[in-house]
């Protein structure tokens, strides 16, 4: 009988899709656990295990798999959800199998918490203020942070409700949005609290680890640029970062100092980072793979596929990591212009013929309404193209843009 690998939800992009699939040809049998396997999609056309199980309690977890499992059957448990990453933690120590702890999954996912960790160890990063109502949001608090400021939910994801605040009405006006919301995207209870962080208006970047046995290996640095202001919505990324040798080994011993500050023993990490005349500082720690297709964009550049070697972790097996770059990767995601009805793209079929372009993909179903971009939800699709150098890989990037027409009818 292969031995199993639970993942305790997913992300919807279909890297989690894929990682049932990658799974199996390692010799591990998937097992889908989630309240909603509707979610996904492609999931009834994979060869693997689906339980529903109400994954917002640990106890209802806990009791299911031990009901449907024995443990010495089970290699790992995982996944491949910001939201799930303190929930696997608590399983995985439950059932002693390989994982990083839960308390540092909880600074992870608590990017107040980060702060107030890489504050301690004296980590660079923006200045900040925790708050929990409107009513603490004053004058000289704010004189901390001063403005403009970045104004951001302490547990959320994909850039959801972080806006960019030129005043202190702007501010309130946010931070009462933020608290409001009660559930987040998954009906996950929400920490009842906001963090206003200082304006970095830097390049931004982000590095991407893998933590094994003791040891952390940078795969390398992603260049990031955003759109959507006074929302942060990342459009593109080219991997690897055109930087200097010195500028790089300068993140990456940053980076690596804020790893061990908030705990990280195991597994992939994507940390966003800006770099400011002072030097590198972090946004956050995110203790998982990159979203946004990075992982993808890596294997194109070096051959590492960054979601298997994360299972192999996951199941205790070392991964392969031979990092040698032979040129560069780009993405640009598909954002609207305007409001209205989404209709298709015009323009894939001659794209896909251009040189050095990998991938197209519509992501955004037809006929749904869609706006202006907020967050990365509201993406419609994305193309990814290679190139032996960093100039070639922008100017193909513009070139397959300007061949594509988003399709909107009012």
């Amino acid at each position: 009988m292969k031995k199993k690998l639970l993942f305790i939800e997913s992300n919807t992009s279909g890297t989690g899709m894929l990682a049932l699939e990658k799974s199996k040809k390692l010799g591990y049998y998937p097992v889908m656990i989630t309240n909603n396997p509707k979610r996904y999609l492609g999931l009834e056309k994979i060869d693997c295990q689906v339980i529903e199980c109400n994954t917002n309690s640990l106890v209802e977890l806990k009791n299911c798999i031990e009901y449907k499992f024995k443990i010495d059957e089970i290699s790992g448990i995982m996944t491949t959800s910001e939201f799930y990453i303190v929930t696997v933690a608590e399983l995985t120590k439950y059932f002693g199998l390989p994982c990083n702890s839960p308390e540092s999954m909880k600074i992870c996912r608590n990017k107040a918490k980060t702060r107030i960790r890489l504050e301690e160890v004296q980590v660079r990063q923006p200045k900040f203020i925790i708050v929990n109502s409107v009513e603490d949001i004053k004058s000289e608090k704010m004189d901390i942070v001063g403005l403009p400021c970045v104004v951001k939910p302490v547990d959320d994801s994909g850039s959801n409700n972080v806006c960019l605040c030129e005043t202190i009405e702007q501010v309130k006006k946010q931070s009462k949005k933020i608290l409001r919301e009660e559930l987040n995207v998954r009906e996950q209870e929400k920490e009842h609290a906001v963090l206003i962080e200082e304006y970095l208006d830097f390049p931004e970047y982000s590095v991407e680890m893998f933590t094994s046995q003791n040891k952390t290996y940078c795969i390398g640095i992603t260049e990031k640029k955003l759109i959507g202001y006074p929302y942060f919505v990342e459009y593109q990324h080219i991997f690897n970062a055109d930087l200097s040798e010195n500028i790089k080994k300068e993140i990456e011993l940053t980076v690596r100092k804020a790893l061990k500050a908030v705990g990280i023993t195991f597994g992939a990490t994507h940390t966003e980072i800006k770099l400011t005349p002072k030097g590198c500082a972090i946004v956050e720690i995110n203790a998982r793979l990159a979203g946004g297709m990075i992982p993808q964009l890596i294997k194109y550049v070096t051959g590492i596929d960054m979601l298997q070697n994360q299972i192999k972790i996951a199941v205790g097996q070392v991964p392969e990591l031979n990092i040698v770059y032979t040129g560069y990767s780009g993405i640009q995601f598909l954002t609207a212009n305007e409001e209205g009805i989404f209709k298709g793209v015009n323009g894939i079929e001659e794209v896909k013929e251009m040189d050095g372009t990998k991938e197209v993909k519509i992501t955004y179903l037809v006929d749904k309404p869609i706006k202006r971009p907020k967050n990365a939800y509201h993406r419609l699709g994305y193309f990814i193209v290679t190139a032996k150098t960093y100039e070639q890989t922008q100017l193909r990037l513009e070139n397959v843009k300007n061949r594509l027409r988003i399709i909107v009818s009012n």
